[in-house]
């Protein structure tokens, strides 16, 4: 995106970084003493905590009254369980109860349920909530990890939310 002006966003926890369509161009990690996770959402509401496990490609999430319905679309981050999670990505889900939904993975295995996810399912002006990015650091990485999109960057076209875990801080370049 030559010729565009580049800002930024800092944050050391959860947070919005921008609240407008814009197009992620870099990221810089700085990691703890522990293993920590970055997701990155086009949203414009905080992702929603749940669990879930998988079963060959069907991935069940459970949320008391997540108040979704057959035909939505989530955009979902998995929280590995013993070197393996579901493949995080936008998904059309299936309700099979007032607390449960599922997905079809695009990859398949066996994953314990009451393992963390996140999600977010808004949808405003026909505009669906999305997961764009998640990024993990292993334990000790406690340096800066720059992470440079390629192309025209990631396209946030409601706004960028961070989820933050075990990490010491964040910078966000977008134009």
């Amino acid at each position: 995106m030559a010729g565009y002006e580049v800002y930024s966003g800092h944050l050391h926890s959860s947070g919005f970084v921008v609240k407008r369509r814009c197009r992620v161009q870099s990221i810089d990690v700085v990691g703890t003493a522990s293993a920590g996770i970055l997701e990155v959402w086009d949203t414009d509401v905080a992702p929603v905590s749940g669990t879930y496990g998988r079963s060959g490609t069907t991935v069940t999430v459970t949320k008391v009254g997540h108040g979704l319905s057959t035909g939505d679309y989530i955009g979902i981050s998995f929280t590995p369980n013993t070197g393996v999670n579901a493949t995080s990505g936008n998904y059309e889900i299936t309700v099979t109860g007032a607390d449960t939904f599922t997905i079809t993975d695009i990859n398949t295995g066996t994953i314990s349920t009451g393992t963390a996810c996140r999600y977010v399912a808004s949808n405003t002006n026909d505009i669906s909530s999305r997961w764009l990015t998640t990024y993990h650091t292993a334990a000790s990485d406690i340096f800066v990890n720059n992470m440079t999109i390629p192309g025209d960057g990631l396209m946030a076209r409601k706004g960028v939310y961070v989820s933050v875990t075990n990490l010491d801080s964040i910078n966000i370049y977008y134009a």
